[in-house]
């Protein structure tokens, strides 16, 4: 029924453009002045056919002066703006081709500096972020300082629907995580030394992300949940080029995962075999740069091998930096985090509000909402709009949540309308980017009462966002092409993947700072 009815639509859809051709160029080269004939007196008059017999006619003729033109174009199809806008480029076109007649038309410019400026600068640079000091320039480090400003504030809440509710403030989240870091750091655990994770969603897990790091390395998230053969890769790759790895778990996913770690080689550590042990000897804690890996997100990407996008603390750093700038106190105070670590919606959930003296209320997924014993106390939730569209149908975002953020799928603005309809939710956020740029690279916000699609919005602080064609040219508005990301959330690359790496990270012809 599909094929038919794009069958019975194709002429239709053929009729919008001009069956013969879209478009024509005339350059009229007919001699100028009046013509004399006997008895008769030929002029030119002006003449305007009022419809436009194609999608755009440009129409030249030779005076005096140089070449005159205009522009007659169909406005189903076009706006005067967008006419006059392609006038100008051309007309820029055209004087750098009599400038440098060799110069080959495709690096030939479109745009005006003025242009330029803005596409390069006004609308694609997010802005600069203020430069961190000591610790702040690491992930964990920005908890730790967070830890010494109020100790004393909550900082965790996991309220499982079966058994206890566990709260953890600041200064007992920071010292149950620099307990497991010595241990960690006694394994030989340092920087850039990768540690795989693979807990279940309680207390446990913000703990073991913090010290992991507090020990000076990386971690590397392995959902338990995810089938044997893809834990085994992503544990191999992890593990590949260097001496031991780590894995860390918990008592009841031992016999999972243990024919796992002894083919890799894998020391595995089960965090609640800590509980109630004998104090070790303190092993000292090698701090890590802000150059150091800080996490390892696998992501399958279009071929179906997982591969390692290695993130540094610099770039995490900058991310929390930046939504500092945009999300208040009252909006981090309750933020539910329900998305696996596996996916880099989970370092908005975890660390943005560890950062900034917010809570963290662990759910086991987004769903988990509408049941969790903690709901009346989610200020924000962080989730994808499939999800999003599942709560709103339950009736489960409750009254306490102020804000939305949706990323990971493109976001319709019936969604977004659905949820200001609520009435208790003031923002809607529509994010947007790749676990190459560190979680989110641009944001907007969806309106109460819009009628179009949200966009994608600008560039966060820190970041770049160019729309480029494949000569890495700028493009004009409106004209289509490929969306290129720079800036402090970037990447260091793929693990153990240089060619792909040096295929997807290339020189920044525009930025200012060497080796962008």
């Amino acid at each position: 029924p599909f094929e038919k009815l794009v069958e019975e639509l194709q002429p239709e859809r053929d009729l919008a453009h001009s069956p013969l051709v879209q478009v024509l160029l005339i350059l009229q080269n007919a001699p100028e002045g009046e013509l004399q004939l006997p008895g008769l007196t030929l002029s030119r008059l002006p003449y305007e056919a009022g419809s436009a017999k194609f999608d755009l006619t440009l129409a030249f003729g030779e005076t005096a002066g140089g070449l005159a033109g205009a522009a007659e174009y169909n406005r189903d199809l076009f706006d005067g703006a967008t006419v006059a806008r392609f006038a100008g480029h051309l007309q820029t076109l055209l004087a750098a081709a009599a400038a440098d007649p060799a110069r080959p038309v495709a690096d030939l410019p479109l745009l005006s500096a003025a242009e330029r400026q803005a596409v390069l600068a006004d609308w694609s640079d997010g802005g600069s972020l203020q430069k961190p000091s000591g610790e702040e320039g690491l992930l964990h480090g920005l908890v730790a300082a967070q830890a010494a400003r109020t100790p004393e504030r909550r900082a965790l809440i996991w309220a499982p629907e079966e058994g206890p509710r566990v709260e953890l403030t600041y200064a007992a989240l920071m010292a149950r995580a620099e307990r497991l870091a010595r241990r960690l750091a006694a394994l030989g655990v340092g920087p850039e030394v990768r540690v795989g994770v693979a807990l279940a969603r309680t207390a446990d897990l913000p703990v073991a992300l913090l010290a992991i790091l507090a020990a000076g390395g990386a971690y590397v998230p392995l959902d338990p949940s995810y089938p044997a053969a893809r834990l085994a890769l992503m544990i191999d790759d992890a593990r590949a080029g260097q001496d031991g790895f780590v894995l860390l778990t918990q008592s009841h996913l031992r016999e999972r995962l243990a024919e796992m770690a002894l083919a890799a080689g894998a020391a595995l550590l089960c965090v609640d075999d800590l509980e109630g042990a004998a104090p070790e000897p303190a092993a000292p804690l090698t701090q890590p740069s802000p150059t150091n890996l800080a996490y390892l997100i696998y992501t399958s990407g279009s071929t179906g091998r997982p591969k390692g996008v290695a993130i540094e603390h610099r770039s995490a750093a900058a991310f929390c930096r930046w939504a500092r700038e945009w999300f208040s106190d009252a909006e981090l105070a309750g933020v539910f985090a329900s998305t696996s670590i596996n996916f880099d919606l989970s370092v908005y959930e975890l660390f943005v509000p560890l950062a900034w003296g917010g809570t963290v209320i662990l759910g086991d997924n987004a769903l988990a909402l509408a049941t969790t014993p903690a709901a009346a106390e989610v200020t924000l939730i962080n989730t994808v709009p499939s999800a999003m569209t599942e709560l709103v149908r339950l009736g489960a975002v409750p009254p306490s949540v102020r804000t939305v953020n949706l990323a990971g799928e493109p976001v319709r603005n019936a969604l977004a309308q659905r949820i200001h309809a609520l009435g208790t939710v003031e923002r809607v956020w529509n994010l947007y980017g790749p676990s190459e740029d560190t979680t989110y690279s641009t944001f907007a916000l969806a309106a109460p009462g819009a009628e179009s699609e949200p966009t994608i919005g600008r560039a966060v602080a820190g970041s770049r966002a160019y729309v480029l064609d494949r000569r890495l040219n700028p493009c004009p508005p409106g004209v289509p092409g490929e969306l290129f990301l720079g800036g402090e959330g970037l990447a260091r690359g793929y693990l153990h993947r240089p060619e792909l790496t040096a295929e997807r990270f290339v020189p920044d012809p525009f930025a200012a700072e060497p080796g962008a």
